[in-house]
């Protein structure tokens, strides 16, 4: 039993770390904030360094809510390392210090610690404050607050099929296009200014 506790805490603790990592976006306050998580089921694998939530997972810490219907996390070396997040669909939601909430949803999430990349796939979304991006594909870097969006083969792939599939590919007539992004963008509150308070 002791095992198990300390287990779990380790694990509360790996993934409190994920939650830091948006210091740059998160309140303040939510960094003190206790985290609450709540699943049907839950698989902790001490030897391989990962562990599994299951059915209806709901994760609170502060102003942060990540929801989704699988979450796994996995640790390197002692620290997180990646976190894995899929369901119908996943989402993420935080307020900053000016109370700007940042938004996102996907079926498929995946966040690289290292890195603070946040990749959203298939039908995803991203709102920061008024802004909106959509796409199949979004990559947003949450350290530099870069967002790119586009689809995700766009970029290139691994697959070493895709120069045979990309050469029978060109011989026919291209009668499916990507999904194109779309994005909202709202202009900056202005201060009134001193002849609009008279």
């Amino acid at each position: 039993m002791k095992q198990l506790t300390k287990s779990t805490l380790q694990w509360a603790l790996f993934f409190s770390t994920l939650l830091s990592t948006y210091n740059l976006l998160a309140k303040t306050s939510d960094e003190d904030a206790p985290l609450h998580i709540e699943a049907d089921q839950l698989e902790i694998h001490d030897k391989d360094n990962f562990s599994i939530y299951k059915g209806n997972v709901i994760i609170n810490k502060g102003s942060l809510k990540i929801t989704g219907d699988k979450i796994v996390i996995k640790n390197k070396d002692a620290k997180l390392n990646s976190v894995h997040i899929t369901g119908k669909p996943a989402t993420f939601f935080q307020l900053n210090d000016l109370d700007e909430s940042i938004n996102a949803e996907s079926k498929v999430m995946n966040y690289q610690a290292q890195s603070g990349m946040l990749e959203l796939k298939q039908n995803a979304k991203l709102i920061k404050n008024k802004n909106h991006f959509s796409s199949e594909h979004i990559i947003y870097n949450t350290l530099k607050d870069i967002v790119k969006a586009g689809g995700a083969n766009s970029s290139g792939s691994n697959n070493p099929d895709s120069n045979n599939q990309s050469s029978q590919n060109s011989q026919q007539p291209d009668t499916q296009k990507p999904p194109r992004v779309k994005i909202t963008i709202y202009p900056e509150d202005k201060p009134a200014s001193e002849t609009d308070k008279i």
